[in-house]
């Protein structure tokens, strides 16, 4: 199966192509790109694998949590080439990405969202959920293994260091060929209930 990945959100972000096997060709996107900028490097993607659009048989991407701007576009820009190439899409959470890169099953995933809020999932929290950054403190919830995105302020709170994760291209594959595809639009995740 030929495989668009996109995600636009997070901190390791990246354009990738992805096979049965292995990942083809990516493309980082460490700053924040412009959607006039989308195409063309989706296209240089393409072109590193050696495939053309009409290649893809389907499209997975990160719908959240991630800047309200970077999903919108992400998502839209999947919905879009999945309906022009009449291909499946699949929408991936971001805790889903870092969960299959963590070789550790007790450990919590930390997102921050806002200056007193994150997202955790792991212990007590079996989904993705918003909590106040305080509730990470407190003794049943105490966080000794962690992976994610945080600011600094919040970092201080877990008082310990984040976990190794594996590369991405090592877990990608397996990640992106275990999704339900579909025909349905992808909406993005920004865990506030918008």
């Amino acid at each position: 199966m030929k495989i668009l990945f996109l995600d636009l959100a997070s901190h390791d972000a990246l354009i990738a192509c992805v096979d049965d096997q292995k990942l083809v060709a990516s493309e980082s996107v460490h700053a924040r790109i412009g959607d006039h900028e989308l195409i063309p490097m989706t296209e240089k993607v393409l072109k590193s694998a050696e495939w053309k659009f009409e290649d893809l048989e389907s499209i997975a991407c990160i719908v959240g949590p991630g800047g309200f701007t970077s999903l919108r576009v992400a998502v839209t820009y999947a919905n879009v080439l999945a309906d022009q190439l009449g291909v499946p899409t699949a929408g991936v959470h971001l805790s889903d990405l870092y969960l299959a890169r963590s070789q550790d099953p007790e450990v919590y995933w930390v997102h921050s969202t806002k200056k007193d809020q994150l997202f955790i999932r792991g212990g007590q929290w079996k989904e993705p959920t918003l909590i106040s950054v305080e509730e990470i403190r407190n003794p049943k919830s105490e966080i000794r293994n962690w992976m994610g995105e945080l600011i600094d302020e919040h970092r201080e709170k877990i008082e310990s260091d984040s976990i190794d994760l594996q590369p991405i291209s090592d877990v990608l594959p397996e990640l992106l060929h275990a999704q339900k595809y579909g025909q349905e639009l992808l909406h993005p995740w920004y865990g506030r209930g918008w």
